[in-house]
């Protein structure tokens, strides 16, 4: 799914809603770490990365394919694989195995035959 129109606002490029929601992030991210990173950085490099981080993150997510398939359509398999009972499913129910039978609770009862 591509977004050619957010609000009525047309984006120079479509994004997808993936990238929209990792351009977000990322930027907020970015912000919030501003003054660790920031300082240590001349104020235009500064700009550059604080812009083009997000940017980058968002442009590479377009191309990132996991078992051929997009990386929110890949997380979701993941997710629905980690849901799934340990032993699987039969006949649509969680599999649970029997409980184990020991050997000492089972009576063997012997007669002696006659001569």
């Amino acid at each position: 799914m591509v977004l050619g129109r957010i609000g009525g606002w047309a984006p120079p490029f479509q994004l997808s809603v993936a990238q929209i929601i990792v351009l977000v992030a990322s930027f907020a991210a970015v912000t919030w770490t501003w003054s660790a990173w920031a300082p240590l950085l001349p104020d235009t490099l500064a700009l550059v990365v604080a812009v083009g981080v997000p940017a980058g993150a968002a442009w590479a997510l377009r191309r990132v394919r996991i078992e051929g398939r997009s990386l929110p359509r890949a997380f979701l398999g993941y997710l629905v694989l980690w849901c799934q009972p340990a032993d699987g499913v039969v006949g649509g129910h969680p599999y649970r195995p029997g409980r184990p039978k020991h050997c000492a609770d089972a009576r063997t009862w012997l007669a002696a035959t006659g001569p």
